[in-house]
């Protein structure tokens, strides 16, 4: 496919998981980077876990959640809701949904490369007149 070309995935072509406490997953697999769509029923609790080398951040979309880490020996929690980002870091760390509904969150996971790309990320887009996407058209 060119990289001119966007891409589509539906669900359907999503690699489906459904863990043994409950949480529902949808993995979007690419070359570089990976987005999983999680449903987490209510009262679940997932395991505790932490990365080695992969970058983990979290975008709530519906519901609540509290996000446990162990740092220095002490357990802190921290509450996380819809419009929330959340960067998981190296940390150990679980996932409670203590509600009454599902929460839902997507998960993008990459490894990182440890080069600060934030000028790249901010000057990258180039923008077209009405002009210019015409003359693309006419070829």
């Amino acid at each position: 496919m060119s990289d001119q070309q966007i891409e589509v995935l539906s669900q359907e072509e999503a690699i489906f998981v459904e863990k043994a406490e409950g949480t529902q997953m949808n993995y979007f697999l690419y070359p570089e980077f990976e987005i999983h769509q999680n449903i987490l029923p209510a009262q679940t609790i997932q395991g505790w876990h932490q990365h080695q080398k992969i970058e983990e951040t979290l975008v709530m979309t519906a519901g609540s959640i509290v996000v446990e880490t162990i740092v220095a020996g002490e357990k802190l929690s921290q509450t996380c809701v819809k419009g929330d980002v959340i960067r998981m870091k190296k940390s150990l760390h679980r996932i409670i949904n203590p509600q009454e509904i599902t929460a839902e969150f997507i998960v993008f996971r990459f490894v990182p490369q440890g080069q600060n790309q934030q000028e790249v990320i901010k000057t990258d887009k180039v923008e077209f007149s009405q002009a210019e996407v015409a003359a693309l058209l006419k070829k």
